[in-house]
């Protein structure tokens, strides 16, 4: 395999000269997504337009937060009418209308047939902090568990439970006490070197689990953590950032098996793989597990900033239990706001007119597509997904399923910049994930046509850079 010589993408001048301001005065921690000079003039549905006038097919959608499109006019116009009416008034004091609305339809789609109860924050991470808080103070347990490969924001409360890259959390420390990574069933790469479906041969309780999960109870649970010191356990049932990684089906079932025996909180970061983007309202449906808090966010307000911690009723009204934390514990000036929580009203109505359904079908058509594109190509890996939430890992060798170099250009790229880079170049926006995947997040409401598009362009650039590196 040799390295071989590739070009960055042209940036028009306008983009260009936005660039350059941007370069002057924004802050430096910026990942600013290699090989995607995209300066933004406005967007619509699926679809980009820069400032110098070139469109792009959007299958990234904001990493997975416009789910029902760019500007739909359904949630501008929702939004619209609020701002007539309020703009802000502090939710966590005060009352309104579109809050109210927005947490009774929570509840209605939320996993579990029982009272529950919601803080509204302004980001996913937000609804992580919420998340750790409500579970020791109504546990009263220190420790928390969280996986390898998990991406849970970059507060301190993200970066401790997130287990992605080593730059989140660099130099941060001492980060949050008490937090245990074990790790996520990422078949493809298992680290115990097991094979699916034949790992599942452990039992916990008489139900199957994975052989990985036997780690925190055979392990873990017997040599460093006593169980009874455990407030929570924080999973995405859908790995988003480390590489759309999909678990076997026994995986939660087993894992809310645990909790439960250990009287351990089960919390599902829905963040990006919520809101219908899976063929379904949450990736936990697919499997029926309830967890006793989900953490929604990115979609939920199709790009207005907001997130939405739901759990047990329990678990945040003193009234009921008086474990659950008190007033003033907890709190958020611009959670819930009224502008954002009316555009989220209007964004669930949409998703549930036939976007969950459009993301199931043309989800199913586009991970066939990728599934054949791999076939007739050496350097996908494996093709993994669930509705429009799909991910395809590049590899140096199928049978190996080794990595391939961390840099494979002669100007210091690595593959996810090139594929991503040749993607951007061909018209078609898609994100790298993990240390050697693609993510597909397009907003909900693609159509066939706009898949059979992303199919050409991403086949098309497989087959150059395979020209190049084989």
């Amino acid at each position: 395999m040799r390295k071989f010589d590739y070009t960055s993408p042209e940036i028009g001048p306008k983009v260009k000269k936005l660039i350059e301001r941007d370069k002057k005065i924004m802050f430096g921690a910026h990942t600013r997504t290699q090989e995607i000079p995209l300066g933004v003039d406005y967007a619509k549905g699926a679809r980009i337009t820069d400032l110098d006038g070139k469109t792009y097919l959007d299958f990234g959608a904001g990493f997975a937060v416009v789910g029902t499109g760019h500007c739909h006019p359904e949630v501008i116009k929702a939004a619209t009418e609020q701002m007539q009416k309020l703009i802000h008034i502090s939710g966590c004091d005060f009352y309104y209308e579109s809050q109210v609305e927005l947490a009774e339809k929570l509840f209605e789609i939320c996993p579990g047939d029982f009272e529950k109860r919601v803080y509204f924050g302004n980001s996913g991470v937000e609804g992580i902090a919420a998340t750790l808080k409500i579970a020791r103070h109504y546990t009263r347990r220190p420790r928390l568990i969280s996986f390898l490969g998990a991406f849970h924001g970059r507060t301190f409360a993200g970066m401790t439970m997130s287990g992605s890259k080593k730059i989140q959390r660099a130099h941060f420390s001492p980060l949050i006490p008490e937090v245990t990574h074990i790790p996520y069933p990422y078949c493809f790469h298992c680290i115990f070197n097991e094979t699916y479906p034949k790992c599942v041969r452990k039992e916990f309780d008489g139900l199957p689990m994975p052989y990985c999960l036997s780690y925190l109870t055979e392990v873990m649970f017997e040599r460093l953590v006593d169980p009874e010191d455990v407030a929570l356990i924080l999973v995405e049932p859908i790995q988003g950032e480390g590489g759309y990684i999909i678990p076997p089906k026994e995986f939660l079932p087993a894992l809310r098996k645990i909790a439960d025996k250990f009287n351990i909180l089960l919390a599902f970061d829905e963040i990006q793989c919520g809101m219908g983007r899976t063929g379904k309202w949450f990736a936990c449906d697919h499997v029926n597990v309830i967890p006793d808090i989900i953490i929604i966010a990115k979609a939920i307000a199709s790009g207005f900033p907001m997130s939405a911690t739901v759990s047990r009723a329990e678990l945040q009204d003193p009234e009921i239990d008086e474990r659950a934390w008190q007033p003033g514990a907890h709190g958020s000036t611009f959670g819930g706001n009224p502008v954002i929580a009316a555009a989220a009203v209007a964004s669930l109505k949409i998703i549930e007119n036939g976007l969950i359904e459009n993301a199931a079908e043309v989800g199913a058509f586009l991970k066939a597509g990728f599934i054949e594109i791999m076939d007739r190509h050496q350097i996908i890996g494996e093709v993994r997904g669930q509705g429009l939430m799909i991910g395809f890992e590049l590899v140096k060798d199928k049978k190996t399923r080794g990595a391939l170099p961390r840099v494979i250009t002669n100007n210091g790229k690595n593959i996810k910049e090139v594929i991503t880079g040749e993607c951007f170049k061909r018209g078609l926006i898609v994100y790298g994930a993990g240390f050697n995947s693609i993510r597909i997040s397009p907003p909900l409401i693609i159509t066939k046509d706009d898949a059979a598009e992303a199919l050409k362009i991403i086949d098309q650039v497989i087959t150059f850079v395979e020209s190049q590196l084989l």
